[in-house]
């Protein structure tokens, strides 16, 4: 078994949960339950955002997430790809597989959160984020008591979530900074190239979900397994008769800029962002660090491709 998640955060004697209430004037709330290792973010009381962090897990990542309408886009463990995990982010680290679970494969393991806030963020939006650590370990290692010396590399993970009512706009920035740990004086950043920040998307996107990207790049044949490099990718479909339409930005000052998107949707639905690392390998150093940002939008009607244009060029700004 891995370490005790409760112990790891803040000692046995915590509370088995703790909500974190916003101030009065804005709508979102957080409930953090240590025992089950889930932290859930309201709006206006109904759910938002389930992220999931129990030790038993190999990787933490988010497994549900709504649209302002109520439909969650994730799908978590669908039966024929049991690894797939909602929206998560995965790679290969010195032949490590920390994707595919199987196989003796890597361990992404939190060991504490470091921060959480629930509020309003700088142009008033209601705004929830968390700081997590996260030692990214060989399966051999999964179970030492103190990870630090262990670790392939030291992740500080800050996920926040916005929520913009006029524009129908739930956005979640997923922002990781990296640092090279001792276990080894080099690592090798590789991996699929379907490896980086992936998101299985709900059943009825598959066969149906329709790609575009900023490049206006067409996609071939039946969409099976493009890889496009590009700004950001769109993929639009329907959950119970109704549109929805979710959009996902790289970052330039990432390594290997924006990102290649890696898209299909037979026999199901899928979208990554990755960094390429199939066609050309990352490697660093102990002790160097490094920084990954991406935002994934979602809205529960249909966006042009001008409007995914401008708030792009809103993300780049920040």
């Amino acid at each position: 078994m891995l370490l005790s998640l409760a112990a790891c955060l803040v000692g046995a004697s915590a509370p088995a949960a703790d909500q974190l209430v916003s101030p009065s004037a804005s709508p979102l709330t957080e409930v953090l339950n240590l025992e089950k290792g889930e932290l859930h973010w309201l709006y206006r009381g109904r759910p938002l955002l389930v992220y999931a962090f129990a030790a038993t897990q190999f990787k933490p990542y988010v497994r549900e997430l709504y649209t302002l309408r109520g439909e969650n886009v994730l799908r978590d463990a669908p039966a024929d790809h049991l690894h797939h995990h909602g929206l998560m982010y995965a790679i290969r680290l010195n032949g490590v597989n920390f994707w595919e679970e199987r196989d003796s494969p890597g361990v992404e393991r939190p060991v504490g959160m470091v921060s959480r806030k629930v509020g309003r963020g700088p142009g008033g939006l209601p705004e929830a984020s968390f700081t997590q650590v996260i030692h990214w370990l060989a399966y051999t290692n999964r179970d030492v008591a103190d990870s630090t010396a262990s670790a392939f590399m030291i992740e500080n993970r800050t996920l926040t979530l916005t929520v913009d009512e006029s524009a129908g706009e739930v956005a979640l920035v997923w922002d990781a900074r990296f640092e090279v740990g001792k276990y080894t004086p080099k690592l090798q950043l590789h991996g699929a190239n379907y490896n980086g920040l992936g998101l299985r998307l709900p059943e009825s996107f598959d066969k149906a979900a329709r790609f575009a990207n900023s490049e206006n790049a067409p996609y071939t044949g039946n969409n099976t397994q493009n890889v496009i490099p590009a700004r950001w990718t769109s993929v639009s479909g329907t959950m119970g008769g109704k549109d929805i339409i979710l959009a996902l930005f790289g970052c330039a000052e990432n390594a290997h800029g924006y990102g290649r998107f890696f898209t299909m949707t037979e026999p199901f639905a899928y979208l990554a962002a990755t960094q390429g690392l199939d066609q050309q390998p990352l490697e660093y150093s102990a002790g160097d660090k490094f920084r990954l940002r991406y935002l994934l939008t979602v809205y529960p009607e249909h966006k042009s491709r001008e409007f995914i244009d401008r708030r792009a060029a809103e993300w780049s700004k920040q």
